[in-house]
């Protein structure tokens, strides 16, 4: 397997979502991320990645009660839809623990997998201080905020090097069944 550095996979995502934005088709959905990938950064540091915040639970016991699917959803006219562009698949992120503490971040066909090393809470604000599975000793730390809120959707903000790259509102997946799936028609060459 080709070894993908972190920021590599937020390139090819936006240049995907560029190319799935730029289809004939007049009606097409622009993803959120795919917007967000290319504004400048609002936010250097989050919130919570200022030093003093602390937690009272074991991160082992944060990452236990938390959902383990989240969906990304996408904003069209007033309401959030599932939106899957054509030949390409909906952004995923999976919290798992089979053998170590892991979150998974599926954006189309490619998966990025991160060591979970902290999860801090600070109210319903979680940070995930994260590693990449393939990086050299060395290579700068990942962080992921969790900013969950009252009808199961969260916001996941990326951040590389304490720069904001990415910000992404998902549902929990065990009520994507609330939300219209939109999937747009295979791409034509």
């Amino acid at each position: 397997m080709k070894k993908v550095f972190f920021p590599q996979f937020f390139l090819l995502g936006a240049l995907v979502i560029g190319l799935v934005s730029c289809s004939p088709k007049s009606d097409a959905v622009k993803t959120s991320a795919g917007d967000s990938l290319s504004k400048p950064s609002e936010s250097r540091v989050p919130k919570n990645h200022q030093p003093g915040i602390k937690s009272s639970d074991r991160w082992d016991d944060i990452f236990k009660s938390l959902p383990k699917e989240w969906t990304m959803l996408t904003k069209k006219d007033s309401k959030y839809i599932i939106y899957i562009p054509c030949d390409y698949q909906n952004q995923k992120i999976i919290l798992s623990n089979k053998e170590k503490y892991a979150l998974e971040h599926i954006i189309g066909q490619d998966a990025y997998y991160f060591q979970i090393k902290n999860i801090r809470k600070d109210g319903n604000t979680y940070l995930f201080e994260l590693q990449e599975e393939n990086a050299e000793k060395g290579q700068e730390n990942v962080m992921y905020t969790l900013d969950i809120k009252d009808n199961h959707q969260a916001v996941w903000d990326v951040y590389n090097d304490e720069r904001k790259m990415a910000a992404i509102t998902t549902t929990d997946s065990r009520f994507e069944n609330r939300y219209k799936t939109v999937e747009e028609p295979p791409c034509l060459e």
